[in-house]
């Protein structure tokens, strides 16, 4: 039995027995300030430690591939975990009991300014080492990017250690669908797809950099909630972004795609549509609020297409989201009442949805076209002003019974109404499946509608009709 004085002489032995770390190469990595490069361990391998001063923050290891080096190919994540809120260090090493040894190191009591907490990140064939490792004992995570699988590969890794696979589906050297598979077999395992991307994540292009999000959410563990700023797509070299609300919970949960509207040409992810956020959330739907190009830089073709691949996007990636793809329900208001209506009426493959709801959208130019102030607005949105283009962009000539269904939300003192009793009217006759939906008296917008209890009724409503529509698909 330990006396108090034996026990305070083991402590002062276990806290005493780390030496300090001391830098081998020159100061820093020249990537963040406050790294300690080429720290020797174990047999004569080094690694780079950034664990900065004041709370002990959790730490990352990362375990580069059959190439590069502890600075190269993963040097991307460095930045990336700061921000997450943890320490990192990047080995390199000859083999796993390398590695073994890295993490003694590193652990060593008072060496380094890091809590018990860890994570494992592997790429390549360094992520079948991560994935081996945590086999052997208990780590608080794993993440992989390209895991290039051993044979027969057990996947035994203890439930408690949560594990977060990335693949490139274009990857030419690992198998996407092994990787998914593999994961499927992994206790609490979420598996990402990046579309597209070949098997060096290196050289991901700026529209896959989704993972990023991704990542720095599920380091911190709030993988759910609200993320910002998604790159969906990548027309022309610019960046088209989402934000995301994914309710706590396993899923999968009916989603809604949010467009917002501005006249084509004004208006962002968060403009005009934020009154719907808060009841589509607490109703327990995923939303995902797209930006999508504006006139008069592009034409209303293009944004359209926008529209499409936000569509495609959130497909693609059901099941990192944790959504069905079969309930899925587009959403837009004034100009991109216009937008989610052609696109259910010009079908397309990939981008279907299971619902509409178009807040006092635009259903037919051809009502205004003698009009000279839409005439002006015209030239912006189209790139000739053939009566043809205008009657092949109006909702209005594509309605048919084979449309989703419909509800049209709409203030009798908008300017609006005209067109949009016509509208119905014409689903009426194809018998295309719709509801109605008016607010008397009130304007032209939904954020114009906020403060006015009289109108209020529309989110309830809303949110019923799209829980009996999506139940039924």
């Amino acid at each position: 039995m330990l006396t108090f004085v034996s026990l305070a002489a083991t402590l002062l032995i276990t806290t005493t027995t780390c030496t300090a770390p001391v830098a081998q190469g020159p100061e820093g990595n020249l990537v963040l300030p406050g790294v300690r490069s080429n720290l020797v361990y174990g047999s004569g391998f080094a690694l780079d430690a950034y664990a900065p001063a004041g709370e002990p923050r959790p730490a990352a290891v990362i375990i580069h591939g059959s190439l590069g080096s502890k600075g190269t190919h993963i040097d991307q994540l460095f930045p990336l975990l700061d921000k997450a809120g943890y320490a990192w260090f990047s080995v390199d090493y000859g083999s796993a009991d390398d590695v073994r040894a890295a993490l003694d190191y590193i652990r060593c009591p008072g060496r380094f300014n890091i809590t018990p907490q860890m994570v494992l990140i592997g790429e390549d064939t360094g992520a079948a080492i991560a994935l081996a490792l945590a086999r052997g004992s208990h780590f608080d995570g794993v993440v992989t990017f390209g895991a290039k699988l051993q044979a027969r590969q057990p996947s035994g890794i203890p439930g408690a250690t949560r594990v977060l696979m990335i693949q490139g589906t274009g990857d030419e050297e690992v198998n996407a669908a092994d990787v998914q598979n593999f994961c499927k077999q992994i206790p609490g395992c979420s598996y990402l797809p990046v579309t597209g991307a070949i098997h060096n994540f290196e050289n991901w292009h700026p529209d896959q950099w989704y993972w990023k999000e991704a990542l720095e959410a599920w380091l911190r563990g709030d993988r759910r909630d609200l993320w910002k700023d998604i790159p969906y797509s990548r027309p022309g070299g610019r960046d088209l972004l989402m934000d995301a609300y994914v309710p706590a919970g396993k899923g999968p949960f009916p989603a809604v795609i949010i467009v917002h509207g501005g006249g084509w040409e004004a208006g962002d992810k968060v403009t005009y549509v934020s009154p719907v956020f808060a009841p589509l959330a607490q109703a327990g739907f995923a939303w995902f609020s797209i930006d999508y190009r504006l006139t008069p830089y592009v034409h209303v073709p293009e944004q359209l297409e926008d529209v499409r691949n936000a569509v495609r996007f959130v497909r693609q990636h059901a099941d990192w989201f944790h959504v069905d793809p079969s309930r899925m329900a587009l959403l837009g208001e004034s100009a991109s009442g216009h937008l989610v209506a052609q696109v259910v009426s010009m079908p397309c493959p990939g981008c279907e949805v299971q619902a509409v709801v178009s807040f006092y959208g635009v259903y037919n130019f051809e009502r205004w076209k003698k009009d000279s102030d839409f005439t002006r607005m015209f030239q912006r949105m189209f790139a000739d002003q053939d009566p043809a283009t205008l009657r092949t962009y109006s909702p209005m000539f594509h309605a048919d019974a084979n449309l989703p269904p419909m509800l049209i939300i709409q203030g009798t003192a908008d300017g609006l109404y005209p067109g949009t009793q016509e509208y119905a009217q014409r689903l009426d006759q194809v018998h295309a499946r719709h509801e109605v939906i008016l607010l008397e008296k009130a304007p032209h917008g939904m954020e114009n509608w906020e403060g006015h209890s009289d109108w209020m009724f529309y989110k309830k409503k809303m949110i019923d009709w799209l829980e009996k529509t999506l139940s039924t698909q």
